[in-house]
């Protein structure tokens, strides 16, 4: 796997968040990265949108932040970032009302989460000191 070292700076700047974008089928979506979720989210819309490439993996159960569990279905979506192919798994839940502040404070419209899941699975490394995450995993 290539090692790559990506900014967050613009992103923490503009939205406070760790957003970075990625690629689908010539299509560019933005994703934040949550440390504090388990599981990928990815929108709804997102997954019928794209339902040609899009790989349904099975049910899933996620607790919500209220303590209730929550029946969700679970995709793969491939997409590429700086270079480097993922196929991660998401679990598919209506969020564009959720995001609908960041966009309109921003301009930046927010398709999902890449969770722990995805960040340990890649090695991703969040260095919110120097705002930039990489997978250099030497």
């Amino acid at each position: 796997m290539n090692a790559f070292l990506y900014p967050l700076s613009y992103s923490l700047t503009k939205v406070q968040l760790p957003l970075i974008p990625v690629e689908v089928k010539d299509k560019y979506l933005s994703f934040i990265l949550d440390t504090g979720s388990t599981c990928s989210l990815i929108d709804s819309n997102v997954v019928e949108y794209f339902k040609d490439i899009v790989e349904p993996v099975e049910d899933y159960y996620i607790n919500g932040i209220e303590g209730t569990k929550h029946k969700v279905d679970m995709i793969t979506l491939p997409f590429t970032f700086e270079g480097q192919t993922y196929k991660p798994k998401f679990c598919v839940k209506p969020l564009l009302n959720a995001f609908k502040g960041i966009e309109d404070e921003s301009g930046i419209q927010v398709h999902g989460l890449l969770g722990t899941d995805f960040l340990l699975e890649n090695k991703w490394i969040i260095d919110f000191k120097e705002l930039k995450i990489s997978n250099n995993n030497e």
